[in-house]
């Protein structure tokens, strides 16, 4: 169920568009803003996004030109840990380029097996990543599938299970919820829980975050607006 990215490669604009975001304000964000920490990293990736919002992205980074200045290197400032749901592309949300982003993907935007927990080890320690960024989305499919699970005792068929159960923590903890707000409170509570596990996830990705080396922060992904917003 995950898709691990990267592993073998390291005009006058109107002042506001119909989305009702400042157009010309999120244009004037440098696109190749210095990333030499997380919090420059998530400022970065935010500024994309607004431009993403707008319908102003500069889609930097996308030319046979770039794909030739990595072909050989690579050193993605950000990993996601995202959904593998097809209409959250991190590059485009964000509007970066080709090896600005170490993407891990999987249904539910967990990481409970070893070798998701390893690939984003591998970008953090290896391709010196600062920020990893779990990235969970309204209306997310295995969350639903997953409240289904706890509510109804539904099991889902084949190997889809595998990507239910780690989300069933996040589900108990928010049950109470009145049911228009459970699916949103549980796609954050699991970005909540998966933002302090791989935190503490020793022996690497710990060290780093105490070091000071790797910011780790969880956000949600608006389907209907595009917007990101920060889940604290």
């Amino acid at each position: 169920m995950a898709t691990v990215g990267g592993l073998a490669t390291a005009g006058a604009l109107g002042a506001c568009s119909s989305t009702g975001v400042d157009a010309s304000a999120a244009a004037s964000t440098s696109t190749t803003l210095p990333v030499t920490d997380g919090d420059q990293a998530l400022q970065r990736l935010m500024a994309g996004n607004r431009r993403f919002v707008a319908g102003v992205p500069v889609n930097q980074g996308r030319d046979s030109v770039r794909r030739a200045a990595v072909a050989d290197h690579q050193n993605p400032f950000a990993i996601i840990l995202g959904c593998s749901d097809s209409r959250v592309p991190p590059e485009v949300i964000f509007d970066e380029g080709i090896g600005d982003l170490f993407l891990v993907r999987v249904a539910g935007n967990t990481a409970s097996e070893p070798a998701l927990v390893g690939s984003i080890e591998y970008s953090a320690e290896h391709l010196g990543s600062v920020l990893l960024m779990v990235l969970g989305h309204e209306g997310c499919g295995a969350v639903k599938a997953t409240i289904d699970h706890v509510q109804n005792g539904t099991v889902e068929p084949g190997h889809i299970e595998a990507f239910v159960d780690p989300i069933i923590p996040a589900v108990q903890a928010v049950e109470g919820q009145p049911a228009d707000q459970l699916v949103d409170a549980a796609v954050q509570q699991n970005v909540r829980l998966q933002v302090q596990q791989l935190s503490a996830s020793t022996p690497l990705l710990a060290s780093l975050v105490s070091a000071g080396k790797l910011k780790v922060v969880g956000a949600e992904y608006q389907l209907d607006t595009g917007q990101v917003q920060v889940v604290s």
